[in-house]
Order: structure tokens, then sequence, then C-alpha cells
């Protein structure tokens, strides 16, 4: 199994190495690795420790995706760590009944579930407003 995982990080840092050579310093980007262990560090970005419930105050609105005009619930404004974000996605997405997501301390839920998402943040300790769209 080590020689496996020397190989994949070997192309990674390949590929590194050649975007460098290239003039594409900005490594930010997301490589394409198969490895199913590989997780991309990100040396700049610090998580901020997460806020309880009764110093946070969420937006929950509706909007339309571009892609195909299907509504959506977005739920802004969470201040913390991302694995904490997620905890709070997966709860939602269990009493909404809907698909969710977790995307950069914002969490979008398929369809227009507003009322139920403000009233189980609320019953949470969250300060909770609707946004005016």
């Amino acid at each position: 199994m080590t020689g496996i995982k020397t190989k994949y990080i070997f192309v990674v840092h390949l590929i590194q190495k050649y975007m460098t050579l290239k003039g594409m310093n900005n490594l930010d980007q997301i490589l394409y690795t198969d490895y199913p262990e590989f997780e991309f560090e990100y040396a700049n970005i610090k998580e901020p420790n997460t806020l309880p419930p009764e110093k946070q105050t969420l937006l929950v609105g509706i909007d339309k995706r571009k892609m195909d005009g299907a509504v959506i619930t977005y739920i802004t404004g969470f201040v913390g760590r991302r694995i904490d974000l997620i905890k709070v996605e997966e709860e939602l997405q269990g009493v909404c009944n809907t698909l969710a997501s977790a995307k950069m301390y914002d969490i979008v839920l398929k369809g227009d579930v507003r009322k139920r998402a403000f009233i189980y943040l609320r019953n949470n300790g969250y300060k909770v407003k609707f946004a005016e769209n």
C-alpha cells in the first residue's frame, strides 16, 4: 500500500512542479487525483472558531439556480468551522426532507423550505432573519 501512496503523492508533486515551470504559480487550484485518502491542504486559510448559536445571526432566503431555474433556499451568515457547518447542514437536510449542500459558510437546500429551516434554526438557538429578495 505504501507504494501506491508514494506514487500518487509523486504525481501530485510532479503536476505542481509542471505548473510552476509553466508560470502557473497559483497552487490554490484543486488538482485531480483518484487517490481516496488525498486531502488538499489550504495553508493560508485558518477557520474561525464556531460561535455559540446565540451569537450568530443567520439569513434565510430563496433564490433560483442560474443553471436550470430550480428554486433553492439558502442560509448565510454562519461563523465557524466547516465541520460544524456540515453538521448543521445534515440536520437541516433531515428536518426539511430535501437535498442540501454546504459551500463556503453557506447552506443551500433544494426547494422552498424557508419556513421549516427558519423554525428549526430558531428552536436551536440561532438568531434567524428572512432575507429580502
